[in-house]
């Protein structure tokens, strides 16, 4: 398999909705999110899920086990590299010398973390989306505005980074598809539950909104229904678990809505939807287009790389 093959086709959609030269400008990136852009923070957890061990990070510089849980890079580093940056560091990982010099950037996700914090359940200590933006303005106010002579120069460089969220497909694969761990699918049903995610989501853009951020990129959640774990535990009749795709579908939908209503209301932001909608059934209908040989592997399509800890 082509390995950055889907990495470019998000990059590729990026450039068309996210002006280059606006890019461009970016001083540095900031990043918040789950597994898909951890670049080490559960590292430093105590307890947790954790991806600094075989067979993760096979395909990274010198094989390094980074605690990416990726065989190679993530996207939010395909990002890094396309924005000319360094790739950013996870702050929770990194001392206090690497935290005072940095200035292009830190990460925040956490592998299993969630919008909600209740998704920090009984499976996993994470570093939820809350617990993400605190870090971020502890970042601010103890590291990065010490490289400042004003807070008219603080704002300028805030105001011209990129703040990327990729987070949400964990709200759904633990908490909506495990009732018995998680309450919230006992709470809400799916159309309700959407409307608890985007909402909360958006307080946290808020927030970051209010300590400076200006540009974000926010993406869907994919069709986690035709991932190879999802099709593993379900075994659906078909293809894809549909219910899933469908409840997903929902959230994406009110994301969009969340997202222009912010872009109304908070004066000088920028807010762009990384669309994922329709990209796994496009590689599962046309695989050799990115670099894929093989599919039906087995009766349920896929084979996972790695399994559930259930």
């Amino acid at each position: 398999m082509e390995r950055s093959s889907i990495h470019l086709v998000f990059l590729s959609t990026l450039q068309c909705l996210f002006l280059s030269t606006i890019a461009s400008r970016a001083p540095a990136l900031y990043i918040f999110g789950d597994s898909v852009v951890d670049s080490g923070n559960n590292n430093h957890l105590r307890e947790g899920i954790k991806a600094n061990h075989p067979p993760y990070g096979i395909d990274f510089p010198h094989r390094v086990a980074s605690g990416r849980f990726t065989n190679g890079y993530t996207i939010a580093d395909f990002f890094d590299k396309w924005l000319g940056l360094p790739l950013t560091p996870p702050y929770y990982s990194t001392n206090e010398s690497v935290r005072h010099k940095t200035i292009k950037g830190f990460n925040y996700a956490s592998g299993s973390a969630g919008i909600l914090p209740e998704k920090e359940g009984t499976f996993a200590r994470s570093l939820d989306l809350k617990k993400q933006v605190k870090l971020f303005e502890e970042s601010i106010q103890k590291y990065v505005r010490l490289h400042f002579e004003s807070k008219d120069e603080l704002h300028k460089y805030l105001s011209k980074s990129i703040f990327f969220v990729d987070v949400g497909s964990d709200d759904y694969l633990d908490n909506y598809l495990q009732p018995k761990r998680y309450n919230s699918s006992k709470l809400h049903r799916t159309e309700r539950l959407a409307e608890v995610l985007t909402r909360e989501l958006g307080l946290r853009l808020k927030e970051l909104y209010n300590i400076g951020a200006r540009k974000f990129i926010v993406s869907e959640i994919s069709e986690l229904g035709c991932s190879p774990y999802v099709i593993d535990v379900v075994k659906p009749k078909t293809r894809c678990a549909r219910n899933l795709n469908n409840a997903i579908s929902i959230f994406n939908r009110k994301l969009g809505v969340q997202l222009h209503s912010l872009s109304s209301t908070l004066k000088g932001s920028t807010f762009v939807t990384a669309k994922f909608t329709g990209l796994w059934e496009e590689i599962l209908k046309h695989p050799k287009n990115y670099g894929i040989a093989s599919i039906f592997l087995h009766p349920y399509f896929f084979i996972p790389c790695l399994y559930s800890l259930d």
